[in-house]
């Protein structure tokens, strides 16, 4: 679908309020020549707002002419124009922007400034992500379009109550998974599905969560809402001690949201193979993606695998695929073709773009940064057109990125929208500074995932 307008509008209004400040620029002059512009601006996601005042003694000019050296944008203005949006504007490297005053075809006077953005759309991140009323922070952010229009986004461990000037009280309560739905105007938090306190999702005979759920992906499939869950104890003392057990499906009846079903699926091999990591439905067919750890470390190496079944089987019967058929023999499953040079990160995603298959990961090396796609022309592969979409800006000393995921249901001018999860190592900040365990958030071209 396209973005729906009033997020798009956002972008837009926001653009000029939403930067933080670190954004704004005062033109910076190719050569020492004198110049009758002075020229500044905000950005935010791939938009540049550039603004400009020209001097009072300047020479006599009947245009603007505004163009940026990655040949992106090249706009005529009247005389009386004073600012303008620049889009497709390449991130994370200076472009230089050009404003020329014309009489005629001559240029009378020129300034350039160097732009320099990072592609946040923090206009976005208010809207999802808002500092009261829904999830105000967390990570996970897998989200899935639902048959109405709305989107169903699932997160891990979050927070809801209200941030006040970036502080969240040290009293505010995390929970190992919420929801949130997005209706195209505003969120709506889901969280107290055992009761208040609870989690969005919570297991059978766990009332006080020793055990706990994790999002894996999931899919829309009629009047039905089928979303996986990881299964996690505590196996060992200290922030990194968890342990996956095995995945659970759930099942929601739509549009009101209600669990009419949770059970174990019909996987029982190894403890390091996590099907629901990605999910698709595709028609006849509903796809289930695993992730799989072969080493776990500094240099990781993963595998992915992929079984496929139907509604009316998706409790009992799965397929696996062999790398040249199915067989519902799961020890037969053979690592999909083509990702083997990318460590799959522990949450990724697969989706349809453009009549290919996409599969949309970040780089599971820890705080890597990079943001990786290959395309398929079936959901098997084999993969190929490696593309790094896009390497994270350097945050704060202490935090750390992972988990990218594609929400291609959100699309604006040929990009789709992408997530990608931050947290922090002091866990004290994500009170005293919500931005440490925030989603951000920016748009990828289509063109540069698929050519």
């Amino acid at each position: 679908m396209r973005l729906y307008p009033i997020l798009y509008a956002a972008v837009l209004l926001l653009g000029f309020s939403c930067d933080d400040g670190r954004h704004v620029r005062e033109n910076i002059f190719a050569g020492t020549g004198k110049t009758d512009i002075a020229v500044k601006y905000m950005a935010n996601a791939d938009s540049v707002f550039l603004s400009w005042q020209v001097d009072e003694g300047a020479a006599a000019f009947d245009s603007f002419r505004v163009t940026d050296a990655a040949g992106r944008n090249d706009i005529l203005l009247g005389p009386d124009a004073r600012r303008c949006v620049l889009t497709h504007v390449p991130y994370n490297r200076p472009v230089q922007v050009t404003v020329d005053m014309l009489e005629g075809l001559e240029v009378k006077s020129s300034a350039e400034i160097s732009v320099v953005i990072d592609g946040t759309d923090r206009a976005i991140a208010s809207v999802l992500i808002p500092d009261s009323g829904s999830v105000t922070g967390g990570d996970g952010m897998y989200s899935v379009a639902l048959p109405d229009g709305r989107s169903i986004f699932l997160m891990g461990d979050s927070y809801m109550g209200t941030v006040t000037n970036g502080t969240r009280p040290r009293s505010t309560h995390m929970y190992r998974n919420t929801y949130f739905v997005y209706d195209g105007s505003s969120v709506r938090g889901i969280a107290d599905g055992n009761g208040p306190g609870t989690s969005a999702a919570v297991p059978d005979g766990q009332p006080f969560e020793t055990k706990w759920y994790w999002p894996g992906h999931g899919f829309a499939v009629g009047d039905r809402l089928f979303i996986f869950q990881e299964l996690m104890y505590q196996g060992e003392e200290g922030a990194w001690g968890f342990r996956y057990e095995t995945t659970h499906t759930l099942e929601y009846s739509l549009p009101d949201l209600v669990l009419v079903r949770d059970s174990r699926i019909p996987f029982y091999g190894s403890a390091d193979i996590h099907y629901g990591a990605a999910a698709m439905n595709d028609g006849d067919w509903l796809y289930i993606y695993a992730q799989v750890d072969i080493e776990n470390d500094l240099d990781p190496v993963t595998e992915v695998l992929l079984a496929r079944t139907t509604a009316e089987r998706i409790w009992t019967d799965w397929e696996y695929w062999t790398g040249s058929g199915w067989s519902t023999n799961p020890a037969m499953a053979k690592a999909l073709e083509g990702i083997a040079s990318v460590p799959v990160s522990s949450q990724f995603n697969v989706f349809r773009l453009g009549g290919k298959y996409v599969l949309f990961t970040s780089d599971k090396t820890f705080d890597s940064g990079k943001i990786w796609s290959f395309v398929s022309d079936t959901t098997w592969g084999p993969w190929r057109n490696r593309r790094l979409l896009y390497e994270v800006p350097a945050l704060k000393p202490g935090w750390y990125s992972y988990n990218a995921m594609a929400h291609p249901q959100f699309e604006k001018d040929g990009m789709i929208l992408v997530s990608y999860n931050v947290n922090t190592g002091t866990f004290a900040e994500q009170f005293s500074d919500v931005e440490s365990y925030r989603p951000r958030f920016v748009w990828i071209g289509i063109d540069e995932i698929l050519e």
